[in-house]
């Protein structure tokens, strides 16, 4: 079972400040497995984990963090997801084919599976909640399935090649494009893929093997996480006006996953043994956060305040970002913590 409380690292009633900016606040341990990713939901209430050993998906309560519900898949796996309004939506792979599940975050159960051919790699859905975007990955095809509400596919082929994969998937705030991150051995491509046209419009090269892709909130950039096994983890930032590479941040490490602030001033990079921050504004890592010992994923509220760190153990963390004392005491009672001693004052994040 699930410890449905949350713990701090020090006792249950202090707060430990672990960064300049960040405040760790508690951890659930939710207890099923390695987490294999995390979404919250738009208006930041529900946290939604992946448990691709155990077979499951936990609905957790951002605000208390704790374990509404453990959705029990058996004989398949969960890996990737993204939360919509009530909704959550899960590629599973264990079938006979892989799938995306619907998750009604509100009744805490599966209302529907679309199948998709191949790999289901990846998954987005468009701000209206009406289309499903999943990346999938064949033989000598990748493509992108187009999932409507009444379960109809159209499936897009968008590049061709033995060993490709779709890294990630993610889709503009007007729902018009779609930038998908492709790799092979040696080097990603993103692509940007007009919905509506149902073709590929642009292709941006980019040195090493993708690992992730986080769009800005408005739209306008494109940070993409690579890793080349001679020179480490970095991040390509992409101008979504004239679809090229501005800028590079070597980042060193093995970046696995990212989450962008809905402010746009971090960038919070899951590395197997941390999660580095990169500031948007001087494109430079000011923190590294080591919560814990083997982070999987990363994830950041819709206000951009709390930050939710997942590991291996099945735990997740949450950590209060660049808030002060009177604040950090009001988030603290709210997640049944009244008593706090002796907090120590913020100060901002050095560059």
């Amino acid at each position: 079972m699930h410890k449905n409380t949350v713990s701090t690292n020090a006792n249950a009633t202090e707060a430990t400040a672990v960064e300049q900016d960040f405040v760790v606040l508690g951890t659930v341990d939710v207890d099923r497995g390695p987490i294999a990713d995390l979404a919250v939901s738009p208006d930041g209430t529900t946290i939604v984990a992946t448990h691709y050993g155990d077979g499951s998906v936990s609905v957790i309560d951002a605000y208390a963090m704790t374990v509404e519900a453990d959705i029990d898949m058996p004989v398949v796996e969960p890996h990737m997801v993204v939360a919509g309004d009530r909704r959550a939506y899960v590629t599973i792979s264990g079938h006979k084919y892989d799938s995306v599940a619907v998750i009604d975050t509100e009744h805490k159960r599966v209302i529907a599976n679309h199948p998709v051919a191949g790999t289901a790699t990846n998954v987005a859905v468009s701000p209206d909640g009406t289309r499903i975007f999943v990346g999938q990955a064949g033989e000598d095809v990748i493509g992108l399935a187009v999932i409507n509400t009444f379960g109809r596919i159209q499936t897009i082929d968008i590049a061709y090649g033995v060993g490709r994969t779709v890294d990630a998937v993610r889709v503009s705030p007007n729902g018009r494009f779609v930038y998908v991150g492709t790799s092979d051995a040696d080097s990603g491509k993103l692509l940007v893929v007009d919905a509506a046209k149902g073709r590929v419009i642009r292709e941006v090269p980019v040195a090493a093997p993708i690992r992730d892709v986080a769009l800005s909130h408005d739209g306008a950039l494109v940070y993409v996480a690579g890793f080349d096994t001679h020179w480490g983890g970095s991040v390509d930032i992409i101008d979504t006006a004239i679809n090229e590479v501005t800028a590079k941040v070597g980042i060193g490490g093995a970046p696995m996953q990212m989450a962008l602030s809905s402010d746009g001033n971090r960038l919070y990079i899951a590395d197997y043994e941390h999660v580095a921050v990169l500031c948007t504004e001087t494109n430079s890592v000011v923190d590294t956060l080591t919560v814990t010992e083997e982070p999987s994923c990363v994830a950041v509220s819709p206000d951009s305040r709390r930050l939710y760190i997942a590991d291996h153990a099945g735990a997740i963390t949450v950590m209060s970002v660049a808030v002060d004392s009177a604040e950090l005491e009001a988030e603290l009672m709210a997640m049944n913590l009244s008593t706090i001693p002796g907090l120590r004052k913020l100060e901002p994040a050095g560059v």
